[in-house]
């Protein structure tokens, strides 16, 4: 084992979280380090961190999944990999640490030839060794894992900071051992230990998260009333419940919160919280020998469960579905349960990360597996550094649909999991309403820390307010001395499964390319991957059509915009999916957004490409 080196940190325990859990500690102070490569030196090693931790000292490390049956005895051997069973920093120092929230400046990470170590047919294959168990009454549900193998080239901590901002979890961890750099970015919390109370939050139960606040909302709900769900999660709370109950005081093992949610950056997560009074005696090994490895990476029953999943992975596990965290004097201590964790071997410029599912008798073999390749993808996924926006008309009465406005913002910073006092936006708002005369638009830019930037800039022209019906329409043209302009149409679609098509952020890649392309336009409209008609870049679309004013529906894919919404809350429009053609047909068409009002635009024919306008400033709702 070498020694850790000097750039970093050896050990960093970080939340990324906006309430799931808010500790992070950076140690300092390496004293010792506390190794167990073989099954016969793991409990010395968990008593010498618990003896260390006694003499004032702090202990933080891992321990691997393999190590299980060296610490309870019944539970199947397993061979063990590259990594120790048992690692631990002995360190003088722990102090509070706020997680920084970008990526290291100059420094990168790339991650390339990934490869699985299990293929689809294999995978499919192992499936049904599972549901023949599950039907033998051998086990009701076997968590089964598959490995990644990359490789890598420039900063580990790049990638680790990456991974944290990609996941907003609350239990991540950066270890330098030498040899290795394990970056975990955990959502699920093993146990916590404080004044003899332990609390164990097992997770079982996922759902994927859906773009728009309103649907988000109540996938998350469903997730949480799902009978198969429930079932699953309650299966892994019973065995926690009899794991604790073995170092509990009698009586005192307890679940206070059954079938809870979590929402993360891709995934609504369901979770049970188990706590207890441990007796006075117990040790750190003694909890080990009781809970670990935790039953949600496992199954039920553990033992047999054990049994098949070794049977079936081709490779250990690792430090994945072991156990990261730290001890401290006064009987204090956290422990994740080590997934979405990635291995780094420095020498070899390798990596390997291991992703995996709870499969029961319902589990479809194909879906299972696209489920495990997509839960790696955050690995190399850019970090998503962007802001949050609002641009606002005020005028000298005051802004125009505040309230809407604050709504969207609030709404999409939850999404997002963005810090944002509104109190404090209110006050800054105010004291522009009182400063500035005459019409602005106020630009609000908020990033994920909650740091607000506020621009102002001066407009000229009117607000345009919409016809009320298209019968109130004056015939052939728009507002008076309005000199026609160009639309073009996007030769990129969007997606309507991009998250940030529903959200106004910094992030305009798309629309500010295609607008670069289309230089003599007052806007580009665009379509999707089912053409339907979405919205301009910075407008959406009203259309007059069959004696109704019309606009594309949300689900294909558009921003929400502020007047859009008071349009639809007043029934002046109603939403449809609407077509080009649908476009070229209808009687008048208009690009709306809050700061400029309604602007009307003709359709006249150029090769079905490009559509006038008779406006030319413009600004995104």
């Amino acid at each position: 084992m070498q020694t850790p080196s000097r750039q970093y940190p050896t050990v960093l325990l970080e939340s990324y979280s906006n309430g799931h859990h808010s500790h992070s500690f950076r140690f300092d102070g390496l004293q010792s380090i506390i190794v167990a490569q073989t099954a016969d030196e793991v409990i010395p090693a968990l008593e010498a961190a618990g003896q260390a931790v006694e003499q004032g000292l702090h202990a933080a490390g891992f321990v691997s999944y393999e190590a299980a049956s060296a610490l309870n005895p019944d539970l199947p051997a397993t061979t063990p990999g590259d990594l120790p069973l048992v690692w631990f920093g002995i360190f003088t120092e722990r102090h509070p640490h706020i997680p920084d929230r970008k990526e290291p400046m100059g420094a990168h990470c790339r991650i390339s030839t990934i490869h699985t170590d299990c293929d689809e047919t294999d995978y499919t294959r192992a499936i049904g060794y599972i549901r023949a168990a599950i039907a033998a009454g051998e086990t009701y549900q076997v968590n089964f894992t598959i490995r990644q193998g990359f490789t890598f080239d420039g900063d580990p901590f790049a990638l680790y900071r990456r991974m944290c901002l990609n996941q907003q979890a609350p239990f991540c961890a950066w270890l330098d051992t030498g040899t290795h750099r394990i970056l975990s970015a955990s959502p699920e919390l093993f146990f916590s230990l404080k004044n003899g109370h332990l609390t164990m939050k097992p997770m079982k139960g996922t759902a994927p998260r859906m773009p728009l606040p309103a649907a988000d909302r109540a996938r998350c709900e469903q997730l949480a009333a799902s009978p198969k769900e429930r079932a699953e999660n309650l299966m892994i709370v019973d065995l926690v419940r009899n794991d604790l109950s073995t170092i509990a005081e009698t009586g005192s093992v307890a679940v206070p919160g059954l079938f809870e949610t979590e929402t993360y950056p891709t995934v609504h997560q369901m979770t049970s919280t188990v706590t207890a009074k441990i007796r006075n005696e117990a040790r750190l090994i003694d909890i080990f020998r009781a809970l670990f490895p935790c039953g949600s990476v496992t199954g039920a029953p553990k033992r047999r469960t054990m049994e098949i999943i070794q049977s079936l992975e081709q490779t250990p596990r690792g430090v994945y579905c072991g156990a990261i965290g730290y001890l401290s004097p006064g009987h204090e201590a956290v422990f994740s349960v080590a997934i979405r964790t990635a291995v780094l071997d420095m020498a070899g410029g390798t990596g390997e990360i291991s992703v995996g599912s709870g499969i029961t008798w319902d589990s479809e073999p194909s879906g299972e597996y696209r489920e495990c390749l997509a839960k790696s993808a955050f690995l190399a996924r850019e970090c998503p550094d962007f802001k949050l926006i609002e641009s606002l008309r005020l005028e000298d009465n005051g802004f125009v649909l505040l309230d809407r406005h604050l709504q969207r913002l609030t709404a999409s910073a939850a999404w997002f999991g963005f810090n944002l006092d509104t109190g404090q936006l209110r006050d800054r708002l105010d004291l522009m309403d009182r400063t500035l005369g005459g019409s602005h638009k106020i630009r609000i830019l908020l990033a994920a820390d909650g740091s607000l930037t506020l621009e102002s800039e001066a407009i000229t022209g009117p607000f345009q307010h919409p016809p009320p019906c298209p019968a109130a329409l004056p015939e052939g043209k728009g507002p008076a001395g309005a000199t026609p302009l160009l639309v073009a149409v996007a030769r990129e679609r969007v997606t309507t499964a991009d998250p940030f098509l529903y959200h106004k952020t910094t992030r305009r890649d798309l629309f500010e390319r295609e607008r670069r392309a289309h230089p003599d336009c007052y806007d580009v409209v665009f379509l999707n991957e089912r053409d339907e008609l979405t919205e301009g870049s910075y407008n959406n679309i009203v259309v007059a059509l069959h004696g109704e004013l019309l606009t594309p529906s949300l689900s294909c894919g558009l921003l929400p915009g502020v007047l859009r919404c008071e349009l639809l809350d007043k029934g002046t429009v109603r939403e449809a999916i609407l077509t080009l053609d649908d476009l070229h047909r209808a009687d008048k068409f208009w690009l709306v957004n809050s700061v400029r009002g309604c602007r009307e635009c003709s359709v006249e024919e150029s090769n079905g490409t490009r559509i006038k306008s008779d406006f030319s400033g413009s600004s995104r709702i």
